[in-house]
């Protein structure tokens, strides 16, 4: 099934800001007149040629500076469908809004990429995302279906094509040496730094095991403990920990696909068995604090939560999907879920109180009413158990 080094940030906003996006969440708003800013540079627009996909109004650049209190999320928007939910997103009003893949639908069919390169440009010009573009600014990682191949893996041949294609429109000028998409963004004074990991599971990934009649669930896949697969590359495992040492209040660790479910045979990390242990591994042994994971894909929204991780409660949002519901899931309600599963299109949304040092961690409707949430404090996120 199917979803940049410090960086972005919107200006600090005004106390009224909500109320004044709430007033507009109807209307397409004045178009951004500034380029996204990325690390300490200045990104310009992509070059002219096939893979320029760059929107014609550029993205709201972020002040690194900026103190972060609500960060939106969610994956799955099919450009080929209406978009009525950035009107709720918008009054909501986070001040910045995480794409966790699937960003568009795109599946190749040609060698030229045309599928996808008209997927971004007609995203690009979508006149309900072009609302939620001008009212804050956006970071993003990819999936299968920006990619370009439903559940494609590290051997899919155009993945440098389709890196080229996702860089233009998200207007991302780094490239990681072994060409992968994987990023981290750390906002925010000292005491209220967010550091935002994109990581890439789509670039470096093995294939999956197809499953058998012993699997006792629904889907396509079961677990392969095979020693030799990976999920992230060599070089994205050693980025990866490298960015969980440095410092930070909280951390999102946002994966396109599940990292902690169960009760399923689509993508997920548990796939991957020894990988996913591998990454739980390396948040204890880092000692990162503030971890919070956000994916999306599964085109349903649900909380997980290991409760007794090594360090402190591991919570997962899955937001998922914006525009593409494909009805009731039929996942088994086994732990580690710990909400109930939501197949409507929705968002998530995570409240950062710095004064009195929480993280709310919500799932929203189509309409922005809460359907489910977890409120959990700093404290509670670097204490060792």
């Amino acid at each position: 099934m199917s979803r940049h080094g410090r960086a972005q940030s919107s200006p600090a906003f005004a106390p009224s800001r909500r109320a004044l996006l709430a007033g507009l969440a109807g209307a397409l708003l004045p178009p951004a007149t500034q380029v996204l800013a990325q690390g300490s540079a200045v990104l310009p627009q992509a070059g002219a040629g096939a893979f320029d996909v760059a929107p014609r109004v550029p993205w709201l650049p972020m002040d690194p500076a900026a103190t972060l209190t609500r960060i939106g999320f969610g994956s799955c928007l099919d450009q080929k469908h209406p978009q009525p939910i950035w009107k709720s997103v918008i009054t909501a009003a986070p001040e910045l809004f995480i794409m966790l893949g699937d960003n568009v639908y795109g599946d190749v069919k040609s060698e030229a990429m045309l599928e996808l390169i008209e997927a971004y440009r007609k995203q690009g010009e979508h006149p309900e995302f072009a609302a939620a573009r001008a009212a804050f600014p956006f970071l993003a990682t990819w999936d299968d279906h920006d990619y370009g191949l439903n559940d494609a893996s590290g051997s899919f041949p155009h993945r440098d094509k389709a890196a080229q294609l996702f860089r233009s429109f998200w207007a991302r000028s780094n490239v990681q040496p072994d060409g992968g998409i994987y990023d981290s963004v750390t906002i925010g004074p000292d005491g209220r730094r967010v550091q935002v990991i994109l990581l890439d599971t789509r670039s470096f990934r093995s294939d999956f095991r197809r499953k058998g009649e012993d699997f006792p669930y629904w889907g396509r896949y079961a677990p392969d403990p095979s020693p030799g697969k990976t999920m992230l590359g060599d070089r994205q495992w050693r980025w990866l920990e490298g960015e969980l040492r440095k410092p930070a209040e909280i951390r999102l660790l946002c994966s396109s696909i599940q990292v902690l479910a169960e009760g399923h045979g689509f993508e997920r990390w548990g796939n991957l068995p020894a990988e996913r242990k591998r990454l739980l591994d390396l948040l204890a042994s880092t000692e990162a604090n503030g971890i919070v994971i956000l994916s999306g894909d599964r085109h349903a929204g649900a909380m997980y939560a290991l409760e007794r991780s090594p360090r402190y409660p591991l919570v997962e949002l899955t937001a998922s999907s914006l525009n593409r519901s494909y009805g009731p899931s039929k996942d088994e309600r086994i732990a580690p879920l710990a909400s109930g599963i939501y197949h409507p299109e929705n968002f998530g949304l995570l409240v950062l109180d710095w004064e009195k040092g929480t993280v709310a961690v919500e799932l929203h409707g189509m309409d922005g009413v809460i359907v489910t949430s977890r409120t959990m404090t700093l404290a509670e996120l670097a204490t060792k158990r």
